[in-house]
């Protein structure tokens, strides 16, 4: 390798949009030419996709074979890390309609009283429909435990706020990946899961001392580490004053308080000397405001290399042919801070061979049939999943059985919502009849629709969406569709449900998300229930409707067990 190609392979970029400007919005779902020879030339290392590069398997399959067919022209011949966050849950990437929509972490944390092996099944399923579309790199799973309930960004992507059980989950998932044929990152090291902010719009701080942290964030990592060195760990973008108290002064002229990502105490000295990790470290995006809000990105990236980290993730905002420049640049100032000493020689080679072991690992070209997508076995699995997830959170107190209930409302997030459960309420006993309303409607309408019932089914979905289940940073102006969901706070929920119940209505409360509410709705509920997932996964209906549909009806128990010590 020349000096250029060695830089370009500890870059992995993101080609979500490609177009005539910089300000383009148009998916890229076809490799543009320019994109090909710049790869080809520079023998680039890795991209990521999102959802918006993913449209069918035929079109996603071409995608990623002329992706690797553009990194085989290179003199350098290796192959590409194409990879993807799929998460499962709120953070899923591939085309609903044609691959499965497992349930993320936390209705594995539940349904993992019932049955344990779900998390690597899930994980080998999920791992071959992955590789079957061309894709090497699952960017899972997500081991933050979630020990903070206003955290917006993790919630129900971890598997709960349990170290011992997050570390047993996500060994089994890295291991249900390998065994699928694909590389799978550990994230987001030392932990994200004890925020009150998200590292896409802002920089964090978790001020606990190092021996909180060794029994809460690092666990897992611990855990995990003494049985197996997984293919990667990703970075977090928060500031640990108890593991690193240097500053870094930023583009403001102010001295910062360095964040995990850019931390040699963090990276080199935690990480690979005292955990003992010698795989490939990653960046988590650093177009994240975490650190492209008071850092450039070049000297960002410059800094990650020198606190120990292997790939640099989204270094360079790509959207249009002129934009590739700036990856010239970028190659260009990373080849100054080597020539100038910034960078440690011998450090610089032992990261090349070890991003060179883990391309060693991928599998082979001979990729998996798609008719491994979406599958009637994956499918079995998805639902096995939502069964099994469904956690009561307090006794069935009714007055009399659902079914005997005539007149149903369901008030939940958004009509959606409300339609998937009903569809699958009315598939198992069409006699009901069901009104659905949305929590976006007036409160006038709201109080009018449960005068017609007498059983109201609320259901709430608790935080907000963040910007990783949205999609990944394109820019924070992105976030203000999201005002509406972060108006609708729960105790929006307490007056209705208090004169629901104070009117003879029984009255049952869905979390759909993580349940962090319930306490709050709680003394106006005969009954509530915890499905840790709320997405559809196909159109109009959804797994975890199904299955709270059944429990709803007593066609099934609600067998799941809480992730969560706050549920308890």
């Amino acid at each position: 390798m020349n000096l250029k190609q060695q830089i370009a392979q500890k870059l992995m970029i993101d080609l979500r949009y490609f177009g005539d400007s910089p300000t383009a919005r148009t998916p890229m779902t076809r490799l543009p030419g320019a994109v090909a020879d710049w790869i080809a030339r520079c023998g680039l290392g890795g991209v990521i996709l999102f959802s918006e590069n993913l449209e069918s398997p035929e079109q996603i399959r071409t995608l990623t074979s002329a992706l690797q067919w553009a990194a085989a022209r290179s003199s350098l011949g290796a192959p590409l890390l194409i990879s993807v966050d799929q998460e499962g849950g709120r953070v899923c990437r591939t085309p609903k309609a044609h691959t499965t929509a497992f349930a993320g972490n936390m209705a594995l944390g539940a349904a993992s009283s019932v049955h344990p092996e779900l998390a690597n099944e899930v994980a080998v399923a999920m791992g071959r429909e992955l590789l079957a579309l061309g894709i090497n790199v699952n960017h899972a799973p997500c081991i933050d435990v979630n020990n903070n309930p206003d955290n917006p960004v993790i919630n129900v992507r971890a598997y709960g706020d349990h170290p011992q059980l997050v570390a047993r989950l996500g060994l089994a998932q890295v291991q249900g990946f390998a065994s699928a044929g694909i590389l799978s990152t550990l994230k987001h090291f030392p932990g994200h899961g004890d925020t009150h902010s998200d590292s896409h719009t802002g920089l964090p701080r978790v001020e606990y001392d190092r021996s909180h942290l060794d029994g809460m964030e690092l666990a897992p990592y611990r855990a995990i580490l003494q049985q197996i060195q997984p293919d990667m760990v990703m970075t977090a973008h928060i500031q640990y004053p108890a593991l690193d108290d240097t500053t870094l002064i930023g583009r403001d002229g102010l001295a910062h308080l360095v964040p995990a990502t850019l931390s040699r105490k963090i990276i080199t000295g935690l990480l690979r000397q005292q955990l003992g990790y010698q795989g490939v470290v990653i960046t988590d995006a650093l177009d994240m405001a975490g650190i492209s809000g008071w850092l450039s990105l070049t000297q960002a990236v410059i800094h990650s290399f020198a606190a120990g980290v292997d790939i640099a993730l989204m270094p360079v905002r790509i959207r249009c042919e002129a934009d590739l420049v700036k990856l010239d640049e970028l190659i260009d100032a990373v080849a100054e801070a080597l020539a100038a000493g910034k960078l440690d020689p011998g450090e610089w080679q032992d990261s090349l061979t070890r991003i060179a072991d883990l391309k060693r690992r991928l599998a082979p070209d001979l990729l998996p049939s798609p008719e491994v997508l979406g599958c009637d076995a994956h499918r079995s699995l998805e639902r096995k999943l939502a069964t099994a997830a469904v956690t009561q959170l307090c006794p069935n107190t009714l007055p009399r059985p659902a079914t005997a209930h005539r007149h149903w409302l369901l008030m939940l997030p958004d009509l959606e919502k409300a339609n998937a459960l009903a569809a699958a309420l009315k598939e198992l006993k069409p006699e009901l009849e069901i009104r659905c309303a949305s929590l976006l409607q007036p409160e006038a309408e709201l109080h009018q629709a449960m005068a017609q019932a007498d059983l109201v089914i609320s259901g709430f979905i608790s935080p907000r969406q963040s910007a990783a289940e949205l999609g990944g940073m394109e820019d924070v102006s992105a976030l203000d569709e999201q005002a509406l969901i972060q108006a609708h706070q729960p105790e929006r929920l307490v007056p209705l449900l208090k004169q629901a119940k104070a009117s003879g209505r029984s009255v049952i409360h869905l979390s759909l998300r993580a349940p962090y509410e319930f306490s709050l709705v709680s003394p106006w509920c005969h009954w509530g229930l915890a499905s840790f997932a709320y997405h559809l996964d196909r159109p109009g209906r959804g797994a975890s409707y199904d299955s709270l549909a059944r429990v709803l009806l007593g066609l099934a128990p609600a067998p799941g067990l809480m992730p969560l010590k706050e549920g308890e």
